[in-house]
């Protein structure tokens, strides 16, 4: 039975078609962010060779590797579920595509707490991005156990948060690679690193709040 924090999130068929196209606009735009940074890191599975990956990369290759792997499939197909799970499209391509996430989010994991643990650099930025994988395993993990109990609006919910974590690895090395050049703050890349994943979760859970605030009774 769902409580107060994910009434709002069940499926509203008229609502759901009237925001159609926003949603499909959002989504849209996040595609093209995505297609952004991967355009970047194409050249990673392209040349497997110490220049292609940079001295600082070179000897973690293979965690580096996994997390890009496990990140790509978790982000492409976390695009197309959220549409899916915000239309009430929850059929066999839904529940297919939930499990290819799955294993997406988990190699993912794999590789960034390897590279987390072992890549050099202050401590604050080393906590931030075991954080950040902490969080995407707990938001994934919840999801996952909300489905298995037949919980739908709190599975919904928890989607939403876990590729918001997902999708926190690609704001990441956007604003990095656009403004770290730019911004001369000491330690600018470890407060990144805890922002770009902390800040869009808290702005999600605004919003999911606010939608649960919308459908309680007055």
């Amino acid at each position: 039975m769902a409580n107060g924090s994910t009434i709002g999130l069940e499926a509203q068929p008229d609502a759901m078609g009237r925001s159609a196209p926003v949603l499909l606009a959002l989504l849209g735009a996040l595609g093209l962010v995505v297609l952004y940074f991967a355009k970047d890191k194409v050249h990673f599975f392209a040349d497997f060779s110490e220049p292609s990956y940079s001295p600082y990369f070179w000897p973690r290759r293979f965690g580096l590797l996994l997390h890009i792997s496990g990140g790509a499939v978790a982000i492409s197909t976390g695009l197309v579920q959220l549409w899916l799970g915000l239309t009430g499209r929850t059929h066999n391509l839904h529940r297919r595509l939930g499990r290819l996430y799955l294993v997406g989010v988990a190699v993912g994991i794999v590789g960034g707490t390897y590279l987390a643990a072992t890549i050099p650099g202050p401590f604050a930025y080393g906590s931030a991005l075991l954080a950040l994988n902490f969080a995407w395993l707990a938001t994934t993990g919840m999801a996952y156990l909300a489905i298995r109990r037949g919980v739908v609006p709190q599975h919904r919910a928890w989607m939403i948060r876990s590729y918001t974590v997902t999708f926190a690895f690609v704001f990441f090395r956007l604003v990095a690679d656009t403004l770290s050049s730019r911004i001369a703050v000491p330690d600018f890349t470890s407060a990144l690193a805890w922002g770009c994943w902390a800040v869009p979760l808290l702005v999600a859970e605004i919003l999911i709040q606010l939608q649960a605030l919308r459908h309680q009774p007055a």
